[in-house]
């Protein structure tokens, strides 16, 4: 790509700026609290049966319509036996000359996000027949997010019949989540990002906070620990926090009215954790709806680490490669099957994507 004089200024700020963020962060870490931590040990029984699902969409803008797939799939491993199932929707939204495309496509994104995740938790209740542990990757505080436009996009045409009102597939996706906890399965999912950070007010000093120095990232703290060695490089759960009330959840989730705060409740409280697989690795968020005692979290995590020696759940990551949509595989078979014909306007800068 060009690079020219005014980005590399730009990026050397934002290098500044960020090694600051990190003095500040250091400064932190004599008045960081202890957490308890719970050792993972890989027991000598037999592996548990676990189910894991993903998904992966893909949009594609042309001059008169956006175009997106969909692929989610659910990996079952147990030590009887394997099997993968896979499910796909696609389909095309023809933007508003009132709205623009700007506003179709982050409809359409947030409309594609609910399907997304709708399938995932279809598929585990076909899968699960005999589970222990249902995995799923991202927070659970993600499933459960709630969007702030209720319609469906009225020219959305896709290849299944959805509801035309987000709210009922939101719905579906809670209830799929609960009835998961209802087979007596255990919903685990874990998330590579944070989203809503639940250690830090635990962990910082208030004489720091005082001062003003403040972190809003549990991986940050988490990072600062381990740099310190204050971290066991040992696979290992932090003690769980509980969410016991809608109310403490993320935005928008705690401003619910009351009819679906009456959906979501029945999944209160939540357990949450970060769990470390592989000393070498990242600390991934887990959340679980219930409550779990540390107890019985750690014994359930350590059921799952003879599948996790990568540092990731061995079934989520096959789950993720089963079901992604390559971006040039994709603009290929939309070739193949006449959709590229249509034009996108950008031909002429030699971008055919």
């Amino acid at each position: 790509m060009p690079v020219h004089d005014s980005l590399v200024m730009a990026l050397r700020s934002v290098a500044s700026r960020l090694a600051g963020e990190l003095r500040t962060a250091r400064e932190l870490l004599s008045g960081l609290r202890e957490v308890g931590i719970y050792e993972l040990r890989a027991g000598t029984g037999a592996l548990p049966d676990v189910v894991a699902s993903d998904s992966s969409h893909k949009m594609k803008s042309y001059s008169m319509a956006l175009v997106y797939a969909v692929q989610a799939a659910a990996v079952r491993a147990s030590p009887e036996r394997s099997s993968l199932l896979v499910e796909a929707d696609a389909g095309y939204l023809v933007p508003s000359p009132r709205t623009g495309e700007a506003f179709a496509s982050e409809a359409l994104e947030r409309a594609v996000e609910f399907m997304s995740k709708s399938l995932e938790v279809q598929m585990l209740l076909r899968s699960t027949e005999a589970s222990e542990l249902a995995l799923l990757d991202g927070s659970l505080f993600y499933f459960l997010w709630y969007s702030k436009l209720p319609e469906m996009p009225k020219s959305l045409r896709s290849f299944r019949e959805w509801p035309s009102r987000r709210r009922e597939i939101w719905r579906s996706i809670v209830d799929g989540i609960a009835k998961l906890r209802g087979t007596g399965v255990v919903p685990m999912f874990f998330s590579k990002r944070v989203r809503m950070s639940h250690y830090t007010k635990r962990m910082l000093d208030p004489a720091a906070l005082a001062r003003g120095l403040e972190v809003e990232n549990d991986l940050v703290l988490l990072a600062l620990l381990r740099a310190d060695g204050r971290l066991p490089m040992r696979p290992l759960a932090l003690e769980p926090v509980y969410i016991e009330s809608v109310g403490n959840m993320p935005r928008p989730l705690d401003r619910l009215d009351p009819e679906d705060r009456r959906v979501i409740e029945p999944l209160l409280p939540v357990t949450v954790t970060y769990v470390i697989f592989d000393p070498a690795s990242q600390p991934y968020q887990v959340t679980v709806p219930g409550k779990l005692s540390p107890e019985e979290l750690a014994e359930l995590l350590s059921s799952l680490y003879p599948l996790s020696r990568s540092g990731y759940p061995d079934p989520l990551r096959l789950a993720h490669h089963a079901c992604k949509i390559g971006r040039r595989e994709l603009e290929i078979l939309l070739l193949k099957l006449g959709v590229s014909r249509l034009p996108t306007g950008r031909e002429p800068l030699g971008e055919l994507a």
